[in-house]
């Protein structure tokens, strides 16, 4: 860190937070005395950089980072929709700008708002993320405001299950269309999206497996699940269906009116109330539940970890708290190392087998104790 000398133009050299810089200036005094007002700038907490990098407007990178990033992922209307409160907020400001105060104000503002602290973590990556993008594109020097903010702590999230007799009352109460749609969920584990999704290509009913494809899953892997006889029945006759009314020409499985399922969100709404359940069922509740059901039948979390697509077990090992009944069970578990299968344990006052002397008895029992 420091001036040096290229030629016949003088540079200087520092560090901005974890950032290096280097900056020609001209001639040595010149170095000097930027130097100084650089580090002058850091001490103070000023971004050192403004000067050698154009102010860049906020709604200017937002546009940027749409359709250069967040086009490319597979939910951009997640983004548009984290983009809206921050533009609002900070309307007419530059990156440059912002602060981590004007951060904190913000997510203060939000919640003053009614909005849940994990919402405002999902709006605080969001802008992370910008910030991210803009010192990589040459926008924004400096360290990344957004840091400086901690996000809030989160809980596991909702990890209500249904019962058997629950499910029942919901697939009972769904519309025609959504009952088969309930139905996968349970018995595959399956977020919604990846559920709407599916094409007959992506099932062999001959083989009794479901296919998730790579492009449609939440973690970008693909992962198969086995089918149970309830769902190769139900998918028998919703092939049977097809074949006669021939409404899905994109081979989709599951249609409403000749044309690909999108949302169930209204529908399933209208179940669950329908079916006297309470409002933390949500359809992503079928996911849960069918992860909750596979481990209290005995399940183990690492085929389970497989089945939901988990890129660690952690993800997966939640759910082992949601039965007490499986708790419980564990008990016939505890215990010090079981003897070999058919192997008895010797002790010195059993009694004697026909035809053994009381010589034969003592030495079987000296020799175990030898062993303890």
């Amino acid at each position: 860190m420091g001036v040096y000398r290229r030629g016949n133009t003088y540079w200087i050299d520092f560090y901005s937070g974890t950032r290096r810089v280097r900056e020609r200036v001209g001639t040595k005094e010149e170095a000097r005395v930027t130097l100084g007002k650089r580090l002058e700038d850091i001490r103070m907490g000023r971004n050192p950089e403004l000067r050698r990098i154009r102010p860049k407007r906020l709604w200017g990178m937002v546009k940027q980072f749409l359709k250069r990033h967040a086009a490319l992922s597979r939910n951009p209307q997640t983004f548009r929709v984290r983009a809206r409160p921050v533009l609002r907020h900070f309307k007419g400001m530059t990156l440059q700008e912002i602060t981590p105060g004007h951060i904190q104000d913000y997510i203060a503002a939000r919640l003053r708002e009614g909005v849940s602290k994990a919402t405002t973590n999902r709006e605080r990556a969001f802008l992370s993320a910008l910030y991210a993008c803009a010192s990589r594109w040459g926008y924004f020097g400096g360290d990344n405001p957004v840091k400086a903010v901690k996000a809030f702590p989160e809980s596991p999230g909702n990890e209500r299950a249904l019962t058997e007799s629950e499910a029942k009352r919901l697939i009972d109460a769904a519309a025609k269309h959504l009952k088969p749609v309930i139905l996968l969920a349970l018995h595959t584990g399956a977020r919604i999206g990846e559920t709407l999704k599916l094409r007959w290509a992506d099932i062999d009913l001959g083989a009794g497996m479901i296919t998730f494809i790579q492009s449609n899953t939440k973690s970008g892997r693909g992962r198969s699940v086995p089918l149970d006889d309830v769902l190769i029945d139900m998918l028998k006759e919703r092939r049977k269906v097809r074949s006669i009314r021939e409404d899905d020409p994109e081979g989709y499985v599951f249609t409403w009116q000749g044309k690909p399922m999108k949302r169930v969100a209204t529908a399933f709404k209208r179940a669950r109330i329908n079916a006297g359940l309470d409002d933390a069922v949500t359809p992503h509740t079928l996911r849960h539940s069918f992860a909750a059901g596979f481990v209290s039948r005995g399940g183990d979390v690492f085929r389970l970890q497989r089945f939901l697509g988990h890129s660690t077990i952690g993800l997966t090992q939640r759910y082992g708290r949601h039965s007490a009944e499986y708790l419980q069970d564990a008990r016939r578990y505890f215990g010090p190392v079981p003897d070999p299968i058919g192997h008895e344990s010797v002790t010195t006052d059993r009694e004697m087998a026909p035809g053994e002397s009381s010589e034969m008895q003592n030495q079987a029992g000296n020799g175990a104790a030898g062993r303890n």
